[in-house]
């Protein structure tokens, strides 16, 4: 796997990992009553969808993988996902944002706080941005690795992409006397700048996948 391939995986699995939503649900939940246990439910309804989509891979994956420069559809799909992204980001920059009004919160984020564990669970599965969970698939498919490595490349890929949404329960673990605090500024940071962030990174991730497809393809 080249050096390239590599930093676009990075690239995703970092988009995912910052998604200000899903770590701003992964903080509401756990603040709410039973908050442990609804989290729980929501990273592991999270982890199983994008495992489910590398299993599904790795059992479809050639046990000899033809080379990454043989293979076409791999580098429309990488091309088709950095315009899904691209246009995703436009349509939601002309988007009007409806205005606050001050010491109240948004109806999802109340509803959160009543969340049983099942629907978090299925909360955890439906936010993963697929089309980022595609663009490393193909990534990976592109590599020409071996059915061990493409494994391996996975698993790292799901560890690095649940970063954001474990967070918190990791914050139990480590410094659970600093953990309220903690959370409030996450949240307020999240809902001030996590947007604008994960902007740019969707915005380098949609160039770098558009590039590297077309590159492959006239190479």
């Amino acid at each position: 796997m080249d050096v390239a391939s590599l930093l676009t995986l990075l690239l995703l699995a970092l988009a995912l990992a910052i998604q200000p939503w899903s770590v701003l649900a992964a903080v509401l939940l756990v603040t709410s009553e039973s908050g442990v246990a609804k989290t729980m439910a929501y990273v592991f309804g999270w982890l199983l969808a994008l495992a489910a989509v590398a299993i599904a891979t790795i059992a479809l994956y050639p046990q000899t993988p033809k080379a990454a420069s043989s293979s076409t559809w791999t580098s429309w799909v990488e091309i088709a996902s950095g315009v899904a992204l691209g246009g995703w980001l436009l349509v939601r920059s002309r988007r009007p944002v409806a205005a606050q009004p001050a010491g109240t919160q948004p109806k999802w984020m109340s509803r959160l706080d009543s969340m049983s564990p099942p629907p978090a669970f299925v909360l955890g599965a439906f936010l993963p941005n697929y089309a980022i969970v595609v663009a490393a698939v193909s990534n990976v498919v592109q590599a020409g690795l071996s059915q061990a490595g493409a494994t391996i490349v996975l698993v790292v890929f799901i560890i690095v992409a649940s970063a954001g949404v474990a967070a918190p329960l990791l914050l139990l673990v480590f410094r659970r006397k600093d953990a309220p605090k903690i959370y409030q500024e996450w949240r307020v940071w999240l809902i001030a700048n996590g947007h604008k962030v994960l902007t740019v990174v969707l915005a380098v991730v949609a160039v770098v996948l558009i590039a590297k497809g077309a590159v492959a393809l006239v190479a």
